[in-house]
């Protein structure tokens, strides 16, 4: 059994859960007015707000936006912690404490939805104390849970991994998940929708605001060099993103040899500094949820940085 509880662990995902998640999971469970509640409820939709960015970027289609989905009244018989995908059914969220090794599901947890539509199964998610990563333990299909009203205990060692939870949807959706969304999904990512929403975390500083764009930038050592990079983000009245991404010395030109890179469609594109050049500068247009990376790379050294828009 510990065997094949250190091999889930192995495969699990883990994921930032940046502040607009909490933000989020706060205002709706100050809804709730017994403090071990809000707690509980807290915490769920911070695992379930994970596992729906996490299927979103890979391409699934979710729906988070029903009005009594976030409404506390029109939830008395259930936990708050279904998230539907259009088309196949729901999935439960269930969080669990970090290192537990078995789960006890009660009726209210293993409700289908909120019109009791199909049950797809249940996803086990794992909340750091911290409340900032979230880890994709597993998951277990509901044709393999008993019928019944009661409690029912699950040993975690027992549930198939995020990779089945990812087959399982693919074969009911017809979707093929590509390799660069499969690389966000174990990246840490930078949301830029939280600049604009004055949140800011991790290494990435904000440097100029206005009332149209934010500026944030972060300093990266590479092959002996420090090097600046600096992303100028707007959005526009379509609801799509403009991204300006600046790379610059920190006190001298850029070194011949300097690549910078972002994904172009199917393709990348590159710069390339040839001779004599003190910056960088490559327009992006985003749609709205739209990943993309940068990298900087010279001498066969390279780092990425992950983002959505």
């Amino acid at each position: 059994m510990n065997n094949q509880l250190n091999r889930l662990r192995e495969l699990a995902i883990p994921l930032p859960i940046p502040p607009s998640y909490r933000q989020q999971a706060k205002m709706y469970a100050l809804q709730y007015l017994n403090p071990n509640v809000q707690k509980r409820i807290y915490v769920q939709t911070l695992g379930l707000l994970a596992v729906d960015g996490y299927l979103r970027l890979l391409g699934f289609s979710t729906d988070l936006s029903k009005p009594q989905r976030w409404n506390a009244g029109c939830r008395l018989w259930s936990e708050a912690n279904e998230l539907e995908l259009p088309g196949l059914g729901f999935l439960q969220c269930v969080v669990i404490g970090e290192g537990e090794e078995k789960v006890i599901l009660t009726p209210k947890s293993t409700r289908v939805g909120l019109d009791f539509r199909v049950g797809l199964g249940y996803v086990f998610v794992e909340i750091a104390d911290s409340e900032k990563t979230a880890t994709l333990i597993g998951f277990l299909p509901g044709s393999e849970l008993m019928d019944g009203e009661g409690e029912m205990e699950i040993a975690v060692a027992t549930l198939k991994s995020v990779d089945d939870l990812i087959d399982f949807l693919s074969e009911r959706e017809g979707l093929e998940v590509d390799e660069l969304t499969q690389e966000f999904a174990v990246r840490k990512i930078t949301y830029l929708q939280d600049w604009l929403n004055h949140i800011y975390e991790g290494e990435w500083e904000p440097c100029v605001r206005d009332l149209q764009a934010i500026t944030c930038q972060r300093k990266f050592q590479l092959a002996e060099r420090v090097l600046i990079v600096q992303l100028t983000v707007s959005e526009n009245q379509d609801g799509s993103m403009f991204v300006r991404v600046i790379v610059q010395g920190e006190n001298d030109y850029l070194p011949i040899g300097l690549q910078v890179s972002v994904p172009d469609e199917s393709a990348i594109y590159t710069e390339r500094v040839e001779e004599v050049a003190d910056m960088i500068a490559i327009p992006l247009e985003l749609n709205q949820g739209e990943e993309f990376w940068l990298e900087l790379s010279i001498q066969g050294e390279s780092v990425r940085e992950y983002f959505v828009a």
